[in-house]
């Protein structure tokens, strides 16, 4: 089966600037945002920040870096002047480019030893520090670069994770620059073969944070991790690992697209709702196929389908097959019974399962059901049920 992790299915075509931006902007309703923090965390051992915070030599130690990247090397205004010298003395590897943030500076010859520099920083078990003036356009490029080279992540994907953790805004020319790397890796293969372990971490990580599973989860706390901010899905199809795949009802009417999706099981959650889907149907393509009556209302009871959806998913995962969960429009019941899944058979708190389906597709998810994954949650908590999952980096679903 093609592996999907970390790859939408809107990404064989060309990527372009616009859509790029689109990505950037689109959490700040069209607005570009500076960022609100010094520095952040984009993923384990890699931290993204403005050149103020990287002079500072104590606070480096106090993070745990191990390795500086500072790309705007120089001596102006516009640049930051740093050198190997003030990070030797506390045992701080240092790399500097001396890049400016304009449209037409080849940033891509930096591509590979940035990446190269950041993957030595990471496979020693460091922490690294990337950086430019203000940790928006010249660092953050070169963050998506490494993610592209070194984890196999598509541009999309990359900036995603980037701009999910931290305000970013790398200008025009440096984002073409990004969508020719894309094309370059895209044509030689390099996407779909590689599973990254780092990618999976990178994917997991918002999970791992969650150690809050004896604290209470209320319908806001779902709501602002849901909402934040609230849009209508970009694709029809959000592969949310490489065995579960969540989306639109009328996306799997042909067996070419089954196949080319490689899916090997469907869970329709809005059986006889809209565009409906049947066990016949699928029979003839070879595909599994379970129906739930489920309707998108503030009365509806969702519970006594949880473990029904949650075994077909888990038996779907245990043969290493695809499910393609689906409601109408793929943002309220569907997405209901995967968090649940994930509840019931990984022991993810319910912030964490919330979280991780989040990243994967825009989830818009009623009040009446949110209540009731919180009961959920509530039930699960009480029996102790969360602390049975293991923490596993490079593996986070299975």
């Amino acid at each position: 089966m093609e592996n999907f992790t970390m790859k939408t299915v809107d990404e064989d075509r060309p990527c372009s600037i616009e859509e790029l931006e689109n990505i950037i902007t689109s959490p700040t309703g069209g607005l570009t945002m500076l960022p609100s923090t010094a520095f952040d965390k984009i993923c384990e051992g890699i931290f993204l920040g403005e050149g103020d915070t990287a002079r500072n030599v104590t606070t480096m130690k106090q993070l745990g870096v191990t390795h500086v990247l500072n790309t705007a090397l120089g001596k102006d205004a516009f640049h930051v002047n740093t050198n190997h010298v003030m990070y030797q003395r506390k045992g701080i590897k240092f790399l500097g480019l001396e890049a400016t943030d304009a449209m037409h500076f080849d940033m891509a010859k930096y591509f590979y030893p940035a990446a190269d520099f950041i993957h030595e920083g990471l496979t020693s078990g460091g922490q690294v520090f990337v950086h430019c003036v203000q940790g928006v356009s010249r660092s953050a490029t070169l963050v998506i670069a490494y993610l592209m080279i070194k984890s196999h992540m598509t541009v999309q994907d990359a900036v995603r994770l980037v701009r999910s953790r931290r305000e970013i805004s790398p200008n025009p020319g440096f984002l073409q620059q990004l969508c020719n790397l894309n094309e370059e890796l895209k044509k030689s293969g390099h996407f779909p073969h590689t599973n990254s372990s780092l990618a999976a971490a990178i994917e997991n990580s918002d999970v791992e944070d969650d150690c809050g599973e004896e604290e209470t989860c209320t319908v806001k706390d779902l709501e602002e991790i849901l909402t934040a901010p609230i849009q209508v899905p970009s694709s029809s199809l959000s592969q949310i690992n490489e065995n579960i795949a969540l989306g639109l009802s009328h996306f799997m009417n042909s067996s070419d697209k089954l196949q080319r999706f490689g899916i090997t099981h469907v869970l329709n959650m809005s059986f006889k709702q809209g565009d409906d889907s049947d066990t016949p149907l699928y029979q003839q393509m070879g595909v599994k196929f379970l129906g739930i009556e489920t309707q998108d209302t503030l009365t509806f009871d969702m519970t006594p389908y949880y473990e029904l959806a949650a075994d077909f998913i888990d038996d779907t995962v245990q043969i290493n097959g695809c499910v393609f969960i689906h409601g109408v429009d793929g943002v309220s019941c569907s997405a209901t019974a995967l968090i649940a899944y994930l509840m019931i058979k990984k022991h993810y708190s319910l912030k964490a399962a919330a979280r991780y389906v989040r990243r994967k597709r825009e989830a818009c998810i009623n009040a009446n059901f949110l209540q009731q994954l919180c009961d959920l949650n509530l039930k699960l908590q009480q029996c102790g049920h969360f602390k049975l999952r293991k923490n596993n980096f490079t593996d986070p679903i299975k």
